[in-house]
């Protein structure tokens, strides 16, 4: 209801003000051949809007009393900038306006009051009187005036023609202000006048703060009622209706303070916003209140507030001048948005929901308000700034101590409520600590059956306690004997391993000794020709190397069992892995190659250049490395002999850095091998290499320096006809 106050006040100044004025001011101004003759000053002030005359030219002499200006354009200044083309693109003006004053006028004290839209100096008969603001031609260094200027007193000394002169600069920016502010409006009274205006103008700043004030502490009280009751939304809704509402009046009444046309208008536009916004959000606290839900109207509501916040403050969207475009847009967004406060108020009355007769008492008292101020305003009737005050403090106040009062009957209620609630609450305790005496009561009775029958029940415990450790101790001391039984069937296993591969190069060693001995007897008995001795002793050569490949063969068994069973004593040193990889897969290929008359393979290497050093034990991981080559080459190897179409023997060495470790990786384009081989490859004494050329125990062997002694991980890979490919990863 804030901006109804503006709205009305708003009418009474053009309406009745102009009127007033006009009145004055043809009664105190007749034309005259010299100028315009002042004969009377009324108490209310004439304004001088007419006998002006202008030129868009800046020259001091424009100031003197005795410079004829017939030659310059008549003008009446007392209208919108817009309304006055002829100022277009003007950057330092003058206007001049020669007065024959009447002789009860001259030498009495008289006051020229001064609104205005840009700076200007003001000389009477060449004197300069006043500055308000800065002048001057270039336009960034124009600094306006107040919009209403502080008054001027002035004495017409002298002869009957007085020349009223006002060297003037417009201000830019205002272009971007769409207000009812006229270019230059020059009222003259007398100071009697001047003390009743200030009198009654003192009014409207203090019901502003008074109505701010009220709104504040409604919207406090309110956040309150929220703070203890946060079910009731509508507080929350109607405390932004009372704060929205107290900042626009608190910026009215700032904005009657200041003098400065520029913090002027950003009061004007906030004042405008935030009691535009007050009415939305009082919409918003009456769904709330009545249960309705909001829909596309309220939010229209919001786009509407929008639309009418830029049609009236910043832009002109339409051919309308820029009082009838302000008048409109406020006119219809009060309109719209008191229409849904009632259409929402009667549907309320209509299901009879509590509180809506005590919440249109308020818009009713409201109304009535507005009603009595548009009929003083039609019937012309002088309105006193104390009785304009009134009735907008009334029309403001009584629609939000409808809401306020239905919320704090509602939020007393409640309370009372509480206080029935309360009560309830505390007779239910008090038959709830009788009932419990009796239940402690009846406790300590059955505490004591129970505490006779905890000791029954302990000693039985106790016996079945001995029981239950006497079968523990007995279950330890089977799990001993298993874990002792398991060592002993590992420790079998093991020794059976090793006795079949170790029989196998014993039993032919012992043969081939023995045939060595019937040999040699066959030398002692005689039946020696030549050619008999040559066979003899050429089978006698060949039987004393197989002993020695066999001895040699069981001897690598035990070296491997005894390198398997080994703990990792080595020292562990910064190692450069590309250089170790490279040089033990070129030992396996060398090596491989002297065991295999014609064999050929492609060894390619590719390794990561940025591969920082690891600390490892460089001895151990180079034997697994050899190991690792020599299985790929003897699997390609393989391929070789199984001859495959177009099969060339590879084996791809790569070193790669990844977080937080390292990759080596040996890869074979040889026959790969079955599921079942892969299950079992990391197993002791499983090879499937032919008898004589592996123990099994190289890959076993391996696992455990990767695993156990690096932390590492070694995994295989493998498609049957595609090949195989080992991955060592040790951390970094």
């Amino acid at each position: 209801m804030g901006c109804c106050y503006r709205l009305l006040l708003l009418c009474l100044l053009l309406e009745l003000g102009g009127l007033s004025a006009r009145r004055a001011a043809a009664q105190a101004m007749l034309p005259d051949t010299a100028g315009t003759v002042l004969r009377t000053v009324p108490m209310g002030g004439s304004v001088l809007d007419k006998g002006w005359k202008y030129r868009a030219d800046d020259n001091p002499a424009y100031a003197r009393p005795e410079y004829n200006d017939a030659a310059w354009a008549a003008i009446n200044p007392n209208q919108l900038p817009g309304q006055l083309p002829q100022l277009a693109g003007v950057r330092v003006g003058w206007l001049r306006l020669r007065l024959v004053v009447a002789d009860s006028l001259r030498g009495r004290a008289l006051v020229l009051l001064f609104q205005q839209t840009g700076a200007s100096e003001v000389y009477l008969n060449g004197n300069l009187l006043h500055r308000y603001g800065r002048v001057s031609a270039d336009p960034a260094q124009v600094e306006p005036g107040p919009f209403t200027a502080p008054p001027l007193e002035v004495h017409f000394a002298g002869p009957r023609e007085q020349v009223l002169a006002v060297r003037f600069a417009p201000w830019g920016p205002l272009a971007w202000f769409k207000d009812n502010i006229n270019f230059l409006r020059v009222r003259i009274t007398g100071l009697p006048g001047l003390l009743r205006r200030n009198a009654e103008r003192a009014v409207a700043p203090t019901d502003y703060f008074a109505t701010g004030a009220v709104f504040v502490l409604l919207s406090l009280l309110h956040l309150f009622f929220r703070r203890y009751n946060p079910a009731q939304r509508a507080n929350l809704y109607f405390a932004y209706y009372a704060g929205a509402a107290a900042l626009g009046f608190g910026a009215l009444y700032e904005g009657w303070q200041v003098q400065g046309m520029v913090p002027s208008l950003a009061l004007g536009i906030v004042a405008d916003t935030f009691l535009l916004m007050s009415y939305v959000w009082a919409v918003r606290a009456l769904y709330e209140l009545f249960g309705f839900r909001p829909g596309r109207l309220y939010t229209g509501l919001w786009v509407a507030l929008a639309g009418c916040l830029l049609l009236s403050e910043f832009t002109q969207f339409t051919s309308f001048s820029v009082k009838t475009t302000y008048s409109f847009a406020f006119f219809g967004f009060v309109a719209l948005a008191s229409a849904e406060q009632l259409r929402l108020t009667m549907r309320g009355l209509r299901q009879q929901q509590r509180g809506a007769r005590l919440i249109a008492a308020g818009y009713s008292g409201a109304l009535l308000c507005a009603c009595a101020y548009a009929l003083l305003i039609i019937a012309q009737v002088p309105i006193t700034f104390r009785l304009s005050a009134t009735l907008v403090s009334l029309m403001a106040v009584l629609p939000a101590l409808g809401i306020s009062l239905f919320l704090a009957r509602e939020f007393a209620t409640n309370s009372e409520l509480l206080l029935v609630k309360l009560r309830q609450v505390q007779q239910l305790s008090a038959q709830t600590q009788a009932q419990q005496a009796e239940k402690q009561a009846l406790l300590a009775t059955q505490n004591e059956r129970l505490e006779a029958q905890v000791g029954a029940r302990t000693a039985e415990v106790a016996g079945q306690r001995d029981r239950a450790e006497q079968a523990l101790a007995q279950l330890r001391e089977a799990q001993a004997q298993l874990v002792q039984a398991e060592k002993m069937a590992f420790l079998g296993e093991l020794t059976a391993g090793i006795a079949h591969e170790l029989q196998n190069p014993l039993t032919f060693m012992k043969s081939f000794a023995e045939v060595s001995t019937e040999l040699v007897d066959d030398i002692d008995d005689g039946n020696g020709e030549s050619g008999l001795k040559g066979e003899i002793l050429a089978g006698l050569k060949q039987n004393l190397q197989q002993i020695s490949q066999h001895g040699q063969r069981a001897s690598s068994i035990i070296k491997d069992m005894l390198e398997h069973s080994r703990s990792g004593t080595s020292p562990r040193v910064p190692t450069d892995l590309n250089a170790l990889a490279e040089e033990n897969l070129t030992l396996a290929y060398e090596g491989f190659k002297t065991r295999g008359e014609g064999f050929e393979a492609r060894l390619t290497v590719d390794l990561d250049p940025e591969l920082a050093p690891a600390v490892v034990v460089a001895p151990e991981l180079g034997r697994v490395l050899l190991n690792l080559g020599t299985n790929a080459f003897h699997a390609v190897h393989q391929s070789t002999l199984l001859a495959r179409p177009g099969h060339v023997p590879e084996v791809k060495l790569t070193t790669r850095a990844r977080p937080g470790g390292i990759e080596i990786r040996v890869r074979d384009n040889g026959p790969g091998m079955s599921a079942h081989v892969l299950e079992r490859v990391f197993e002791p004494f499983f090879t499937t290499k032919p008898a004589g050329e592996g123990t099994g125990l190289g890959l076993s062997l391996s696992h455990d320096i990767i695993t156990k002694g690096h932390g590492g991980t070694l995994t295989v890979a493998s498609e049957e006809g595609a090949g195989t490919e080992f991955l060592i990863v040790l951390p970094t």
